[in-house]
């Protein structure tokens, strides 16, 4: 008698299965976009009026909140890229890219209209 061996699930010629994720990490990355966007352009522009008003002179305290604004952001482009590169709700995790990079393109933006 002969016996065949037993041939593996995945070589059967079975696809795998592909993996599911949950749109969590994009729509979080969303949410983080959207509070850091809105920390750094309130502590910016408010930083910025007490900068330069003379009778003032706690900027330093907004200076600050703008670079956690900022942390914010860079940790909502985080999730996004690993949305995007598990292909996780691709679109979702495009949106929360483009919101998460466009705090910082109009803090440039305005900061370089100031001071030209």
């Amino acid at each position: 008698m002969t016996s065949t061996p037993a041939i593996p699930d995945d070589a059967a010629g079975e696809a795998p299965a592909e993996k599911t994720y949950s749109p969590l990490l994009s729509v979080l990355a969303i949410v983080l976009a959207l509070v850091g966007g809105i920390l750094m352009g309130w502590s910016f522009l408010t930083g910025l009026g007490h900068l330069l008003d003379p009778k003032t002179a706690q900027s330093s305290l907004y200076i600050a909140l703008l670079f956690v604004g900022l942390g914010i952001v860079i940790v909502g482009i985080v999730f996004a890229l690993v949305g995007i590169i598990r292909h996780a709700h691709r679109t979702v995790s495009l949106i929360a890219l483009v919101l998460s990079m466009l705090p910082s393109f109009v803090v440039l933006v305005i900061a370089a209209l100031l001071f030209l």
